[in-house]
């Protein structure tokens, strides 16, 4: 009898009643989520949410400007938004990009998925073109003013966040165009700069 006690001790100590970890993991995973939130929102919710609409907008009207129009504050709030509509877009483009990647060996997966997959990107992009344009701007109304170091990080900016290779007309995009000035600026113009590899 105390065998059979002992036995169903064990069974009950084992299977019935949850390890403390056990317990402790949902717990821990919502304490993460909500970690990983609050950092999110000290992060990008400051100044409230940026809505594409608004922000294309005001793109469209600024970059539409002569250069000598644009002032140097607008251009930095709107770099500073488009970056940040970009950011809001990736974070549902991160979840088609998962699912499309993982699913990549099934063409009908892939078929259902990639519009939406694709807008996603495309919308992404193009508000990062809108940030990079303000940089580069940036970059041009510094050189006008003589700081060289300021419109070479300005140019830096425009080129490395910028795609290598730009499909669209004569292959000069913003980072050929971003590349080219910062050249000027160190005085090493002979040196050729790549525009596309057809």
């Amino acid at each position: 009898m105390k065998r059979i006690t002992a036995v169903f001790a064990v069974f009950f100590a084992l299977f019935l009643v949850p390890a403390a970890g056990a317990q402790d993991a949902p717990k821990a995973q919502a304490e993460d989520i909500e970690k990983a939130r609050s950092e999110m929102l000290s992060r990008w919710g400051a100044g409230g949410l940026v809505k594409p609409g608004d922000t294309e907008a005001k793109a469209k009207e600024i970059l539409g400007r002569p250069l000598a129009e644009q002032s140097e504050a607008e251009l930095k709030k709107l770099a500073e938004q488009a970056n940040i509509v970009a950011n809001y877009v990736g974070f549902i483009f991160d979840e088609y990009r998962q699912y499309y990647g993982d699913n990549y060996r099934y063409d009908f997966v892939q078929t259902k998925v990639a519009p939406f997959h694709d807008a996603y990107l495309k919308l992404a992009n193009r508000f990062k073109d809108y940030r990079n344009r303000a940089y580069f701007n940036l970059g041009k109304k510094a050189v006008e003013r003589g700081d060289e170091v300021g419109a070479f990080f300005f140019f830096r900016d425009a080129y490395r966040l910028s795609t290598f290779t730009e499909e669209a007309g004569d292959h000069k995009g913003m980072r050929y165009l971003a590349e080219v000035e910062m050249k000027k600026l160190l005085g090493i113009d002979s040196i050729n700069t790549f525009v596309y590899w057809k």
